[in-house]
């Protein structure tokens, strides 16, 4: 058997060592090892297979660490975890403990800035040039940032305060949409023109020449200059990049090596902030992701359930659009991720995806509100938190009827720490004029949305990236009268048990599993499952009903303790005597910790949210 060049690469500098005649193969073995690796643990591929010549020609241009290499989400930085030094540990790709599917600045001192949130590398790469220039260190920062990110809005605010005189390099890597006029043949000869050493060296000994010749010399260059600029400007029209003053090179084919290479050897020497404008296919060397990159962005180790709780959700709202003209959705770039690309197919009018800006969707939805629509705008948990001022100021403090719709709330097993929906109860439980629902069945959520609709206040329903649990729904819906959805338990007002769970969301599946634990030892217990969690003196009062009785109280919450639904339920049950002093308290909760195991493990059994743990939660109160 043939020995792969891939074996020989466990750094940068092994990758440098190589003949540039073996890149192609090099570049094709990695792509095999990606496939086969990332469509066993499921991860990033298509964006990933798009940038490898890419990242090849970065890490064989820049010497990392020393110069930083900055990937703004870190979903296609596969390829430089694979150069640096990371290749054995795909395996554990995005496992709880193992390799993180993103950049991870305690991963490997390649990474030089952490990222699972979108549109900030162009900042953080700022920061790093801004830190350099000050220490008088001649080390580059490279920023490679799709054109998906580039529709944040902290991209255009980090590029309004960038320096022309930063050695700062920006790479933004289009492989879908267009963010520049310069396309076309033209376009392509003249970035082909500008990174050519021909074309330096005339360039510069023409420099050199006009300003020594005395008198007219300078003049004349200057004359030259203006005029050259003048001519470019009627057929190769100035684009965003260069009017901020930036040095713009491209638009170039990012899957070729050989230009990449001389495209960032001359961003290396001009030694200033240049853009760098490269074309990629997403997919790239694997025909099923190149025929289907959407299909093929994010990889599952496993098939989902088909039905899901936002697949429930973008039914219901496509039922209730059509008798309410009113009803409009709104995306910050998760169509397909919410399900809402699917009401866009229904009502392609009525559907806006704003990219990725979660703060201008929310108060787009605010405007929506105030001018009399029914905006319902679905947001991913961990991304809402970039929405929090939008939510406060825009939509709560005028009290407008924007219905926030929280999806993947909960732990994120497979994307970790970035990705865990564990704060937005807490954040949102703070916020005047706000109700937040919690459903955890198809039922109860399609009640949630109904209600939602006909609100005349903000309104936010939380649910998780999950089929509805059956044992959820079987425990407490078994009639299928989803009305009663609000606080409900499984037992009787005037038959407590002396241990009662109270929880809210999936975890209530564990807190079943629980209990039964503590069944087959001949433990009696009842479960309060929550799904209106706020307002407070609502739900606080339904859950004092079932605890009339009641000797020992276990909260479960798959949710950050501080400032969270079970310790603002427990101080108010406490305060207001809506219990007796007598009765003992414990929460079980996320405790002052973003949730980021260092070893391969059961992430609910590392946070204490395993059955066996919150069963053994209970005996210690007994």
């Amino acid at each position: 058997m043939e020995d792969k060049i891939l074996d020989k690469i466990n750094s940068p500098d092994d990758l440098r060592a190589i003949p540039e005649s073996d890149i192609p193969k090099l570049c094709s073995e990695m792509r095999d090892f990606l496939v086969e690796n990332v469509e066993r643990s499921g991860g990033h591929l298509a964006s990933n297979l798009g940038v490898t010549e890419l990242t090849v020609a970065i890490h064989r241009v820049f010497d990392s660490p020393r110069d930083h290499i900055i990937f703004d989400v870190g979903h296609q930085a596969y390829i430089h975890k694979i150069i640096t030094g990371r290749k054995a540990f795909f395996s554990s790709l995005r496992e709880p403990g193992g390799l993180s599917g993103f950049t991870n600045m305690s991963e490997s001192k390649h990474d030089a800035f952490g990222a699972g949130h979108s549109s900030t590398s162009i900042s953080a790469a700022l920061g790093f040039a801004e830190a350099d220039a000050l220490a008088g260190s001649d080390a580059y920062t490279i920023a490679v940032i799709g054109d998906g990110a580039y529709t944040g809005g902290m991209v255009h605010e980090a590029l309004n305060n960038c320096r022309s005189d930063l050695k700062l390099i920006i790479i933004i890597n289009e492989n879908r949409m267009s963010i520049s006029k310069n396309k076309g043949a033209f376009a392509s000869y003249l970035a082909k023109v500008r990174i050519s050493k021909g074309y330096r060296k005339w360039k510069s000994g023409a420099s050199s020449f006009l300003n020594h010749v005395p008198l007219i010399g300078k003049p004349l260059y200057k004359a030259l200059s203006y005029t050259k600029n003048k001519i470019k400007k009627l057929v190769y029209p100035s684009n965003y990049f260069e009017d901020l003053g930036l040095y713009y090179i491209g638009p170039v084919n990012g899957n070729s090596y050989t230009t990449m290479e001389k495209a960032l050897a001359e961003a290396k020497r001009l030694g200033k902030c240049t853009v760098i404008h490269a074309f990629t296919k997403k997919g790239k060397g694997y025909e099923p992701a190149e025929k289907s990159p959407d299909g093929f962005h994010s990889v599952a180790s496993k098939e989902m359930d088909q039905k899901t709780l936002h697949g429930v959700f973008a039914d219901e709202l496509i039922n209730l659009a059509e008798a309410d003209k009113n009803i409009v959705a709104v995306t910050a770039a998760m169509g397909m991720g919410t399900g809402l690309n699917a009401f866009g197919e229904k009502y392609p009018h009525r559907y806006f995806d704003v990219g990725i800006a979660e703060e201008h969707a929310l108060t787009f939805s605010a405007g929506l509100a105030a001018a009399g629509l029914k905006p319902f705008v679905a947001i991913y948990s961990t991304f809402l938190q970039r929405g929090y001022d939008n939510i406060v100021h825009d939509i709560a403090l005028q009290k407008l009827p924007v219905r926030i719709m929280i999806d993947r709330a909960g732990i994120a097993v497979a994307d970790g720490a970035t990705h865990h929906g564990i704060f937005d109860v807490a954040f949102l439980s703070h916020i005047p004029n706000l109700e937040l629902f919690a459903p955890v069945t198809y039922g109860s959520l399609c009640e949630a949305i109904r209600y939602a609709k006909k609100s005349e206040a903000p309104v936010a329903i939380r649910y998780a990236n999950s089929a509805q649990k059956i044992d959820i729904r079987d425990k407490f819906y078994k009639d299928g009268n989803y009305s009663r959805f609000g606080v409900i338990a499984d037992y009787e007002i005037n038959n407590a048990p002396d241990c009662v769970f109270v929880s809210y969301g999936n975890i209530t599946s564990n807190v079943i599993k629980a209990q039964k634990i503590l069944e087959s030892e001949g433990i009696r217990t009842g479960i309060i499952l929550v799904e209106k969690i706020k307002p407070y003196r609502d739900s606080v009062s339904h859950v004092a009903e079932y605890l009339l009785g009641v000797k020992k109280v276990l909260f479960v919450e798959e949710g950050i303790k501080n400032g969270g639904y079970s310790m603002i339920t427990e101080s108010k049950l406490k305060e207001n005597g809506l219990i007796a002093k007598e009765v003992i308290t414990k929460i079980v909760a996320i405790d002052d910790n973003f949730v980021i195991p260092t070893e391969k493990c059961d992430i609910y059994d590392y946070i204490g949210l395993s059955a066996e743990k919150i069963a053994d939660a209970m005996k210690h109160l007994i």
